[in-house]
């Protein structure tokens, strides 16, 4: 390792067996210079010194960055992780065209802080079932009016605590499995937000250090969706038995009718609740928590991103599938609202297909994926066979709670 190099422009430093291909930084393309600095070649020298320079062809360093060739013969995770991480640093190991490569970052653990402390995290949960009753009373007041329900503080309750137990469960099944995983992470965040019809934006938790293995990406993309869904289920079927046939036209013109899955559907089925014709189904707030837990569920699955989906589909695909899936996610939802847009202005008549509101998604969804992924520490494990099922599920789930027009204006 005599042969180092750095570039005056950009900093990317390189340590080498081997002479230097082109006089020029691979990354900016200026002119490189001999050597390096004494505390990047220090830092080279303990990273070499701690795994044997046999085993390293080259060392570079590019931001914060540093990127090790080593080679084509195979090469044990643990025993490349166990070397360097008492140096600080998280190993993602790679292979790429039949030689493996190790990419190193500094641990980054972060500390409590203000926002982790227990009375934000209980805070934020009274203020969301506030927010969530205040929204559920809303939408029980015209069931009063229409004289369908007594009181409308019960469906507030049923509303709010339907709501958030379905979004707290969701981020709960993340929390035991990223324990699990040894991952470190947040606990659940609520996010209230009185003025929305639904009173919350949802609830998350942040994940604040590398996923191990490709199988606990699986599970800690699956367990969130998955818990949630078996939540909303029971709530969907109590909440349909509960729910009011009326007359069709005394919902009138302006009303908002809901849009249903496949799952939905099956499960309206199976609650027994059948509507004659020229009558309505006007859903109990159960039932409404629970569709809107399936549409979250759904949403949460999007295969783009670092969404719950995204981790799968990085973990299943890999880095280049993430990619390219992850981009055709972001083009169909931009699609499909454009689409959506042009039918609400009559220009195209598919107004009960396409619905405007995913071009906004389409937009989130591109700026999320543009971070990419990074997939986790050890890329070379294959996946079991339980982690395989757990994402087809998954993916299952993804597809029977889709809802292509989630909100119809009558």
């Amino acid at each position: 390792m005599d042969l180092s190099y750095r570039c005056p422009n950009c900093g990317y430093k390189i340590s080498s067996k081997t002479p230097r291909l082109s006089p020029e930084c691979p990354k900016c393309s200026y002119l490189m210079e001999d050597g390096l600095g004494e505390e990047d070649m220090e830092e080279f020298s303990k990273i070499i010194d701690a795994i044997g320079e046999s085993r390293v062809n080259t060392i570079t360093k590019y931001k914060n960055v540093i990127f090790l060739d080593l080679g084509s013969s195979a090469i044990d995770y643990d025993n490349i992780d166990d070397l360097l991480s008492g140096l600080g640093y998280d190993v993602y190991l790679r292979e790429r065209d039949g030689r493996y490569h190790a990419f190193l970052l500094n641990k980054l653990r972060e500390e409590g802080g203000r926002f982790s402390k227990p009375y934000v995290y209980i805070g934020l949960f009274i203020l969301t079932v506030l927010s969530t009753l205040y929204a559920g009373y809303s939408l029980s007041l015209p069931l009063v009016e229409e004289g369908l329900m007594d009181n409308a503080w019960n469906g507030a309750l049923s509303f709010s605590l339907g709501l958030v137990a379905i979004l707290g469960l969701h981020e709960m099944g993340h929390k035991i499995q990223s324990i699990r995983s040894g991952i470190s992470s947040t606990w659940p965040y609520f996010i209230p937000m009185p003025f929305l019809p639904l009173g919350t934006l949802g609830a998350l938790i942040k994940i604040k250090s590398p996923i191990p293995t490709r199988n606990d990406a699986v599970y800690l993309g699956a367990s969130g969706p998955l818990v949630g869904l078996m939540v909303a289920i029971p709530m969907v079927l109590v909440g349909m038995r509960m729910s009011y046939i009326v007359p069709a036209s005394s919902l009138g013109e302006g009303g908002v009718s809901l849009g249903t899955s496949l799952l939905f559907m099956l499960l309206s089925a199976l609650s027994g609740v059948s509507v004659p014709d020229g009558m309505a189904l006007w859903i109990h707030p159960l039932a409404f928590a629970g569709w809107v837990g399936l549409f979250v569920t759904m949403l949460n699955l999007l295969p783009a991103g670092q969404l719950d989906g995204g981790h799968i589909i990085r973990a299943v695909f890999g880095e280049k599938g993430h990619k390219k899936i992850s981009e055709g996610m972001v083009r169909v939802l931009l699609a499909a609202g454009f689409i959506g847009i042009l039918s609400e202005y009559g220009v195209l008549q598919l107004q009960q297909f396409f619905w405007s509101g995913w071009l906004i998604w389409g937009v989130f969804v591109y700026f999320i994926t543009k971070g990419g992924h990074p997939g986790p520490l050890n890329e070379l494990e294959p996946i079991s066979r339980p982690a395989k099922i757990i994402a087809a599920l998954a993916m299952i789930a993804f597809v029977i709670c889709f809802v292509p027009m989630p909100i119809v204006i009558t």
